[in-house]
């Protein structure tokens, strides 16, 4: 709501530093958030619905280290992704683990982390009450935002959310491609069994990756409190560009998710502002069916991501072949209605 009024706002007055802030903030976290998302599933193969509620984790604890105990917001950054952290080692090792030991089926788990997402969003909802009712604290947003300082006029989260995107990204790819847990990782991911017969520990990968994967999102909701109003259900926002990012790029590959997270971050403002100069500012509203729209086009095109296209085999009658499989999709779905 808070991106839709800014870009409102932009719409009369032009660009501003509200629309390009938003911009980065949002673009941080969803990059954020589709690495983590990703890291689960080249590891367990199944899609984490319950990822984004970890950041909410992140956000909430946050806002509880603020405003009961006076901390910088940025301080308490590391507490929140180390929270996150245990969180998806705890999930992995009571949920993942005993499913898949006794006979792995990626359906069960999907459904299994939808119910988790729904117990961690009311718990929330809980807390919310209790600083509500106890403490007359009213944290239906969630926001920290009059907390933040200001560097040359912009907000300084502006600044640290993408210089802590990009020093993750830094560390991620290096980690993978050079120490041997990275490689070992890598190892398991592509073939686990293999992986175990070579003396891969793959207890210790798993666990790691899952307390990235947990690390990373509770990061992002931490950083979400810093510009964007939230509430205890906003992850369920999320869920879906965090989907379309993931899918875009491509769920087999660290790299496929950096790009559709920015694709679909920087996608999703520029044409909700194209539209709403174009149109007018009633379609702000349909913000959120953007990633969606994302999401669609590229299962018709190419379901295994951007990633997997191989540049060599792009032509026009490729491109054609593309735009009339596409057309007919919609053809299909308009007709079904």
């Amino acid at each position: 709501m808070v991106s839709v009024l800014i870009l409102c706002h932009n719409a009369r007055n032009g660009v501003s530093i509200g629309l390009t802030v938003s911009t980065i903030v949002n673009v941080s976290i969803l990059v954020m958030l589709c690495i983590g998302f990703t890291f689960t599933y080249m590891m367990d193969k199944f899609p984490n619905f319950a990822h984004t509620s970890y950041a909410s984790l992140g956000t909430v604890v946050t806002y509880y280290l603020v405003r009961f105990y006076g901390y910088n917001p940025y301080y308490t950054w590391p507490v929140s992704a180390f929270i996150g952290g245990v969180l998806g080692v705890i999930l992995y090792l009571t949920i993942v683990k005993p499913i898949k030991g006794r006979a792995f089926n990626e359906i069960t788990l999907t459904f299994t982390f939808y119910i988790i997402s729904q117990i961690i969003t009311q718990g929330l909802a809980i807390f919310s009450f209790w600083l509500l009712v106890d403490n007359r604290i009213q944290s239906r947003g969630f926001n920290l935002y009059n907390l933040d300082f200001r560097i040359n006029g912009f907000p300084a989260i502006a600044i640290f959310a993408p210089a802590t995107v990009l020093g993750v990204i830094l560390v991620i790819q290096g980690f993978l491609k050079w120490s041997k847990h990275g490689i070992a990782m890598r190892a398991t991911a592509e073939d686990e069994d293999l992986a175990q017969s070579l003396g891969v520990n793959i207890r210790f990968v798993h666990i790691f990756s899952w307390f990235i994967s947990g690390a990373l999102s509770a990061l992002a909701g931490s950083i979400i409190s810093m510009y964007l109003s939230t509430s205890v259900d906003y992850s369920d926002t999320l869920l879906i560009n965090v989907m379309a990012g993931s899918v875009v790029g491509g769920l087999s590959s660290i790299t496929g998710a950096i790009i559709g997270g920015f694709l679909t971050a920087v996608g999703s403002k520029a044409l909700i502002w194209f539209l709403i100069t174009r149109v007018g500012v009633s379609m702000g509203v349909y913000e959120g069916l953007i990633p969606i729209i994302f999401l669609f086009i590229i299962l018709t095109i190419e379901p295994n991501g951007l990633t997997a296209i191989n540049p060599q085999n792009i032509s026009i009658s490729g491109a054609k072949e593309t735009w009339t499989r596409f057309k007919r999709s919609m053809r299909n779905v308009l007709s079904s209605e």
